[in-house]
């Protein structure tokens, strides 16, 4: 999913996508639940249950609202809401939604998003926040160089020596950096440029969780992404089409997803619309690790693993 989205700076939550497509099969029926965990190459239910454990923290506040036309048949399902899909409902849906991600997605639903043949509109929503266990001093945050596709530039890049998770393997190297809250934030440096760098799901799964604590002298751009996309296709791509041809008929699927880094800690939210017509200290010298070209970033719940968010921040 994340290669299919547009090239520059990527941002989007996996745990949002998943949330919508576990809904909207709940909803659709069990003949598009196979499809669904083909996409997300995991079981439906376990998925469901998983991102059920997760939204009870905290640190993460995750909620589905079904929004169905009266002119659609009745459906007994305690997240329905009744409105009426015309050309004022998205300022109702996009109200709730500004409210659940503290407005941070202000506009889930687009005005004109919704059509005349609109019958029923999955939305979830997501907001996480946490503060670092040490923060970054500030007044070592100054401007840094950072090798953009374009050239080099200066961007504001928070620095601190201490304790972190490291991993270095895969032709990668990885920085956890812990939060007192449930939530782990993981900086991913490619060898070579992040535009040929190639890592699978294991290969991510092992920089992520297979990381030894010990002395590293992080440098790090702060960053603040806001991006918006359409999933339909991609999903298709990966082998959600039933889903789209059930009787729930998903038309659209609109993401948007704003993650921000920062000296004291790491606040990300997201939107997914689904529109339808019917380890241990090793005490050696410091390590310097400097993220001064395009990386990634994961956001993931400690306790269940799952990915909240993941980014490519090519341009600070």
């Amino acid at each position: 999913m994340h290669r299919a989205l547009p090239a520059g700076n990527r941002c989007w939550s996996p745990f949002s996508v998943a949330a919508a497509l576990c809904r909207a099969a709940d909803v659709a029926g069990e003949d598009t639940a196979p499809a669904v965990a083909d996409v997300l190459r995991a079981d439906v239910g376990r998925t469901a249950k998983l991102l059920a454990v997760a939204a009870d923290e905290p640190a993460v506040t995750s909620a589905d609202t079904i929004w169905v036309d009266p002119a659609a048949p009745a459906a007994n399902h305690p997240d329905v809401r009744r409105l009426a899909l015309d050309e004022h409902a998205h300022v109702v849906i996009n109200e709730v939604v500004r409210e659940l991600t503290r407005g941070l997605v202000p506009r889930a639903v687009p005005p004109g998003a919704i059509t005349p043949g609109t019958l029923a509109i999955l939305v979830n929503a997501l907001h996480a926040k946490g503060a670092w266990v040490e923060d970054f001093p500030e007044d070592d945050t100054r401007p840094r160089k950072f090798r953009t596709p374009s050239g080099k530039r200066m961007v504001p890049t928070m620095r601190r020596v201490g304790t972190f998770g490291h991993a270095a393997r895969h032709g990668w190297q990885s920085v956890l950096i812990p939060c007192a809250e449930a939530l782990d934030v993981v900086a991913l440096l490619p060898d070579q440029p992040l535009a040929t760098a190639e890592l699978d799901g294991d290969a991510l799964a092992d920089l992520v969780t297979g990381v030894r604590f010990t002395e590293v002298d992080l440098h790090l751009p702060k960053v603040d992404l806001t991006e918006a996309t359409e999933l339909a296709e991609p999903l298709r791509a990966l082998g959600a089409g039933p889903l789209f041809d059930s009787w729930l008929l998903v038309e659209q699927v609109l993401h948007q997803a704003k993650l921000a880094l920062d000296e004291h800690g790491v606040e990300g939210a997201a939107a997914t619309s689904a529109i339808a017509a019917m380890g241990w200290h090793d005490p050696r010298e410091a390590l310097v690790v400097r993220f001064d070209r395009p990386f990634l970033l994961v956001v993931r719940h400690r306790g269940t693993g799952l990915l909240l968010f993941l980014a490519e921040v090519v341009e600070p």
